[in-house]
């Protein structure tokens, strides 16, 4: 092997790499999973409960739910406005506050309190908005709540809300398809066009050019992770412990791209592939969203020893120390992974010599 010839097919492959869709794609797909995930699939998962409210005298009821945290709260001009909203399906609940409400309310009159739902919105919604809105009738009688709600967690993913149980899924989706695509691409797109066969009568060998695609799809990886924690909120204050997660990862998925890279002729059998072996290695996902799955079956698919410290730093803020192992086990799954590459690119070399 030899640096200086890995440097050049480097810097030719980010010469011509950048030119391709599929590498361009690479580039944007933190931003477009990010979308996708947290914002489209958390609006229609676990959305905030919404409430419009027609407030003709400045109601502590309205003020209230205005500061209370989880509730979209929105007003309208007139009582016909407000029908129009929930008709529209634009709130899940509609209250009509009366002038003078919070006056007859202390002074013990039953004054009129008008509620309208949406025939589209979620039973929960309405519960939490209707106790909400209870719970400050009780404070403005003066009167204590009948029974005392305690929530306990049994389990930690219990606590935590989707959008964050996301963040170690969109991390994972972005290891896997760029650690693993763009190696196993480039290697791909060079025996198709020819390149390699024609490289390997130069004095570069295969190791240099195995070499130079795992350091580019090394260095791509590793930045589109960071990428996307931060779009994600998720650079916690435990860098080591981070780094060296996302490390160990990529040289995982960037293993398996060789894998995919010299055992794959064309771009078709990569494709086919990465559309039905990705989707074993992308399996600890369901564990994460589905605390009720038995854990133990996660540890099976070699991605869990990396992808359970990115959880484990990311939401709960363990250290170096706390994910070690775990991360021990995940480097030596890659070595093992790198020596299965060998005799790969040996048989790969006889098909071109052939």
């Amino acid at each position: 092997m030899s640096l200086s010839r890995v440097w050049s097919l480097i810097s030719g492959d980010l010469r011509l790499g950048f030119r391709s869709p599929v590498i361009l794609w690479l580039l944007i797909m933190p931003f477009v999973i990010t979308f996708l995930l947290q914002v489209v699939f958390v609006a229609l998962f676990d959305p905030e409960p919404r409430i419009c409210i027609q407030d003709s005298g400045e109601s502590e009821i309205a003020l209230t739910l205005e500061r209370a945290e989880g509730i979209r709260l929105s007003r309208a001009g007139s009582p016909e406005e407000l029908k129009e909203y929930i008709e529209n399906n634009n709130a899940d609940l509609g209250l009509v506050i009366e002038d003078g409400f919070d006056e007859a309310v202390r002074d013990g009159l039953k004054p009129e309190l008008a509620f309208f739902f949406s025939g589209g919105s979620l039973a929960s919604n309405r519960i939490v908005i209707s106790l909400h809105v209870l719970d400050i009738l009780r404070e403005m009688e003066d009167r204590e709540t009948p029974v005392e709600v305690i929530l306990r967690t049994r389990n930690r993913d219990e606590a935590i809300p989707i959008s964050r149980k996301l963040i170690p899924a969109i991390v994972l989706i972005v290891l896997i398809i760029t650690g693993i695509f763009v190696p196993a691409f480039m290697l791909v797109e060079e025996k198709e066009h020819g390149t390699l066969r024609a490289l390997l009568v130069t004095p570069v060998s295969l190791s240099d050019v195995l070499i130079s695609k795992a350091l580019l799809g090394f260095a791509m990886t590793i930045a589109m992770c960071f990428i996307t924690l931060a779009l994600n909120g998720a650079l916690s204050g435990q860098p080591l412990a981070l780094l060296a997660t996302i490390v160990a990862g990529t040289i995982v998925c960037n293993a398996i791209g060789l894998i995919y890279g010299t055992v794959a002729g064309n771009a078709k059998t990569l494709y086919t592939l990465v559309k039905s072996l990705n989707i074993l290695l992308a399996g600890p996902i369901l564990f994460y969203l589905f605390a009720g799955l038995p854990q133990w079956i996660a540890k099976i698919f070699p991605t869990y020893w990396f992808i359970d410290p990115l959880y484990s730093i990311t939401l709960e803020g363990a250290d170096f120390s706390k994910v070690c192992f775990k991360l021990a086990v995940a480097l030596g799954v890659g070595i093992l992974l790198c020596i299965a590459v060998i005799p790969l690119s040996r048989r790969m070399m006889k098909k071109l010599a052939g």
